[in-house]
């Protein structure tokens, strides 16, 4: 970080302090549709389907377990292999029944990001052991990167500029996000519900252009520079360029991105 935040800044990011007030109230945040992890074939009759979110601060991994076997199953519980960010169970699987036949039971775990740490390939995925009465079965999953944006991620104008300013350009990703229909607020109002917030909006030739920064949960910070093209009919194409100091996160924000925005 330059040892000073004041210093003049020429051009796009300039002027970019005008930050307009029709920001409404933010929506709730995006929750990937729930998908099959193990299918009933390939765990002696247990099918896990689920998903991840996150919910007032907290990253909870939504379970939906159905026994599709003939006998009753118990004594459940859960592992991760060390993953990226350190996911892990905060707490012990609870499931408050014994699985019957035929039966399905919704979970919600909590996870903590203070677990063992190694870098997979690709970078959100998540190798989870579940263990029961019959056996232990694993199978893999892939994360949004939005879970692990903190809600504490908004940062300051002059340190966006400085920042921006610092991090090199061969670190930065550009993307096109194609058929949005939503306008700058909108789409402002909806990235800050998942912790995206907005810095400042400037109209340059015509354009909407929202600066963006997000945190994640171990301390690396995204920067976004999105460009909106207003007033376009229905739909229209939008322009992301992501500046990090750890760039093959880039990707993994991209999709968010569109997953958030298309939905």
């Amino acid at each position: 970080m330059p040892s000073s935040l004041n210093a003049p800044v020429g051009g796009g990011l300039g002027d970019l302090f005008d930050l307009g007030s029709g920001v409404g109230m933010p929506a709730g945040s995006y929750v990937v549709p729930k998908t099959v992890w193990l299918p009933a074939m390939k765990a002696k009759g247990l099918e896990i389907s689920g998903t991840f979110a996150r919910r007032m601060g907290t990253i909870q991994m939504d379970v939906t377990f159905t026994n599709k076997a003939m006998q009753i199953m118990t004594d459940f519980a859960i592992q991760f292999n060390r993953n990226s960010f350190g996911l892990s169970p905060a707490a012990p699987l609870q499931l408050a029944t014994p699985l019957s036949p035929n039966q399905t039971i919704e979970v919600s775990l909590p996870l903590s990001t203070v677990g063992p740490v190694m870098k997979m390939d690709p970078l959100n995925n998540l190798q989870v052991a579940v263990k029961n009465n019959i056996d232990v079965f694993y199978f893999s999953s892939l994360y949004p990167i939005n879970i692990l944006f903190v809600e504490d991620g908004k940062m300051e104008r002059q340190v966006f500029l400085a920042t921006w300013k610092d991090i090199p350009s061969d670190n930065e990703a550009q993307f096109q996000i194609k058929d949005c229909h939503l306008n700058s607020d909108a789409v402002s109002n909806k990235l800050q519900s998942n912790n995206i917030f907005t810095i400042a909006k400037r109209n340059v030739e015509g354009q909407d252009m929202l600066y963006q920064s997000m945190k994640l949960t171990n301390g690396i910070w995204i920067l976004a520079e999105l460009r909106i093209q207003p007033g376009s009919p229905n739909f229209t194409d939008l322009e992301l360029s992501l500046k990090c100091r750890a760039p093959e996160i880039s990707q993994f924000v991209l999709q968010s991105y569109e997953a958030m925005l298309k939905n």
